[in-house]
């Protein structure tokens, strides 16, 4: 009988890590590419930020998408991510 219970738990729980995982990854952001000229149809976010070598940048997302830049690398990479 201990050893039933203790496989029935074993599963439950490996069931259970299984959900998360999926969950966590249906989570994931979507990283997207910026539109650099003002959309003329459609909503959408206008993004800036500044890089030390760069200089102030600017770009497009859709409304809501978040802004991401990145000024890590040469060029800075600007992204949109979808939450």
């Amino acid at each position: 009988m201990s050893l039933l219970r203790s496989r029935t738990t074993a599963v439950l729980l490996s069931l259970a890590a299984a959900q998360i995982l999926a969950a966590e990854e249906g989570r994931a952001r979507v990283l997207t590419e910026p539109v650099y000229v003002r959309p003329i149809y459609g909503s959408y976010r206008q993004c800036g930020g500044a890089c030390l070598k760069s200089g102030s940048l600017s770009w497009f997302c859709g409304a809501r998408q978040q802004c991401s830049l990145d000024c890590a690398t040469a060029p800075p990479v600007r992204r949109c991510a979808s939450p």
